[in-house]
């Protein structure tokens, strides 16, 4: 999806209702991160590049639209207000957005310009094939993604916001992943009172 359709959604961050909560969100994304390498936020633009800053960006921002604020969502908020001003599809694309989860995927099958496989690494299941041409012109086999992947019109579309991960990394990612899942299954009895 091109990055203008979008832009609404951006605009919107601007409305006092909604700026607290987005700030909370970059702040978990960023200074959590950055305070466990002992970097200021204040420094990352000195530290990376444009493109790496709108990524991360990017990450939060979709995140944020994924959250809930008490009983209301950011998304749902905007298209109720301002989905008038939309296409279907660009109404259909927040909507994935607001519904999709960020995962880690392995890619295979790269078709340079024009789509890729991700194999879940986290839920698991067959690998799907991925529409998708900037990326494809950067992904080697077997790289590993933090993405959202979003079923449009019978295709499966990426996210914006996508994290490049090594091996060492992914791997310790996941570990981590399988410790909280076990916690939260022997705890589940707690949550559930």
């Amino acid at each position: 999806m091109p990055a203008h359709s979008l832009d609404g959604l951006i605009k919107w961050l601007r409305r006092e209702e909604w700026r607290e909560a987005f700030s909370r969100t970059v702040d978990r994304h960023h200074v959590t991160a950055c305070n466990r390498v002992g970097v200021k936020v204040t420094d990352l633009p000195r530290i990376l590049s444009d493109e790496l800053l709108t990524n991360l960006w990017g990450c939060a921002f979709e995140d944020f639209l994924t959250s809930e604020e008490g009983e209301r969502n950011f998304v749902d908020d905007y298209l109720k207000r301002r989905g008038w001003k939309h296409s279907a599809t660009d109404k259909r694309y927040m909507g994935g957005l607001r519904n999709s989860v960020m995962s880690l995927y392995e890619v295979s099958g790269i078709v340079p310009g024009v789509s890729f496989f991700a194999r879940d690494l986290v839920r698991g299941g067959d690998p799907v094939e991925v529409s998708e041409h900037t990326a494809t012109e950067t992904l080697k086999p077997w790289d590993r993604i933090g993405a959202r992947l979003i079923e449009m019109s019978g295709k499966t579309i990426m996210g914006g916001g996508v994290l490049m991960f090594d091996h060492a990394a992914s791997e310790e990612l996941l570990i981590s992943l399988k410790s909280i899942m076990a916690w939260v299954a022997r705890e589940r009895g707690k949550f559930a009172g």
